[in-house]
């Protein structure tokens, strides 16, 4: 059964805002300018290589048609210029094809992140990371960092991706479609709402209300599809074959890694003695992201239920394959397999995957309440689970870093308005 509702397309085709053209040629050369958020990333521009070698317009990343804000191929050879660098702008039309598996590697790298980064800054709130003693959670001391992403726009961390997606890549009039088990869908109708461009989301039913409020009250049409993400994603395809919309993959997709990246970036300025950066798995492109930015520099640890093993089954067989999707975070993090590129990029930088159960989330989801009063949705706190369970035991003293990924969830529910007690009047006195 599909159904939909929503304010439908009626958003004006044309994008509310342009991005200025590059300043000096490449984008790149301007990473010394100061971000608004006060942090200073390093400006160092690492090369990258490819044992294939440079990546060429006719194998690198764009959207279908026309020109504009496509994501252009990056190459380790020589210097960065307009032509070979990532770009907002400009440049001829044309249609290139999707990066593969084999190229991703180029494209998905400390370099792009910081490049892509200062287009999405102004869209994006530069989200807390606290640290408290690993003993407020009944464990061994020890420092633990927590990035605390669940602020971010639309509840989660995937309004970095959306954006990156929406500044980069060319739009057409029909605007943008994804889908999503929610939290993806939200942050593709928030950006396409603050950008000024249509948007349908695809959700399962196991969505959950929260999500679907969140995508409803962004004004983008809603479909619901299908028991699950996988559903949602085949009714989204087979609408967008003869819409001419573009579609915004929720993991497996370039941009979507660099602007996850760019959580990665602002992590390791605000934890820069972790040793060890725990992320939660659904489709990879979270833990790709963050792992792209670390490039083993320190241990980069995805962590996925027990009941949606997508990674490990991915890592067992030496590519991704299909695995079942059940658990209490089936809404998040519950692909039927991990991404061709996501997984791509995970391997290449060396990150590893641990397994929780459910019981182990849902516990930790009550602790992280009980103990900092932090929301978080059962995916959101998937990683954090691996501490408190136990199936990641740090060494003592060691830093550990921990993404919360999420919150788009009704855990918590302080009721309808009508039962809320009211505010006294003020200036009556006790």
């Amino acid at each position: 059964m599909i159904w939909h509702t929503g304010h439908g397309l009626t958003v004006p085709g044309a994008r509310g805002t342009r991005l200025p053209p590059p300043a000096g040629g490449c984008l790149a050369e301007r990473m010394t300018t100061p971000h608004t958020t006060g942090q200073a990333p390093s400006a160092h521009r690492e090369p990258t290589s490819t044992a294939q070698g440079p990546v060429t317009e006719e194998r690198g990343l764009g959207p279908p048609g026309g020109s504009g804000r496509s994501l252009p191929r990056v190459s380790g050879q020589g210097p960065v210029t307009e032509e070979r660098g990532l770009r907002p702008s400009g440049g001829s039309g044309g249609s290139l094809p999707r990066v593969s598996a084999a190229d991703v590697g180029t494209v998905v790298t400390r370099h792009g992140i910081q490049t892509v980064e200062p287009l999405i800054r102004p869209y994006l709130r530069h989200t807390p990371a606290i640290t408290v003693d690993r003993a407020d959670f009944g464990l061994p001391p020890g420092p633990l960092v927590l990035k605390l992403e669940q602020l971010q726009h639309g509840g989660s961390f995937k309004a970095r991706g959306a954006f990156a997606n929406l500044l980069l890549r060319d739009m057409p009039a029909a605007g943008v479609v994804a889908a999503s088990g929610g939290n993806h869908g939200a942050a593709v109708a928030f950006a396409a709402r603050a950008l000024g461009i249509p948007a349908r989301i695809y959700v399962p039913h196991v969505s959950s209300p929260a999500k679907i409020a969140r995508i409803r009250s962004y004004g983008a049409d809603l479909v619901v599809a299908g028991d699950t993400y996988s559903d949602a994603l085949a009714a989204c395809q087979e609408w967008t074959a003869g819409s001419g919309a573009l579609p915004i993959h929720a993991y497996d997709q370039a941009e979507t890694m660099l602007g996850a990246g760019t959580l990665g970036m602002e992590l390791a300025g605000q934890a820069p003695d972790a040793t060890q950066v725990l992320a939660s798995v659904g489709g990879g492109g979270l833990l790709a992201g963050v792992a792209a930015w670390y490039a083993g520099r320190v241990q980069v640890v995805g962590v996925e239920p027990e009941g949606a093993p997508t990674l490990t089954a991915a890592m067992r067989a030496g590519r991704p394959v299909d695995a079942e999707a059940g658990s209490v975070a089936v809404d998040s993090l519950a692909p039927r397999r991990v991404g061709e590129l996501t997984f791509a990029i995970i391997r290449q930088n060396a990150a590893k995957v641990l397994l929780v159960d459910d019981e182990a989330i849902v516990a930790t989801q009550q602790l992280l309440w009980e103990t900092l009063r932090v929301v978080a949705e059962p995916g959101g706190c998937a990683a954090l689970a691996a501490l408190v369970s136990g199936r990641c035991e740090p060494a003592p003293g060691e830093t550990v870093a921990v993404v919360i990924s999420g919150a788009n969830t009704t855990a918590v529910d302080f009721g309808p308005p009508a039962a809320r007690p009211k505010p006294r009047d003020q200036g009556t006195g006790p």
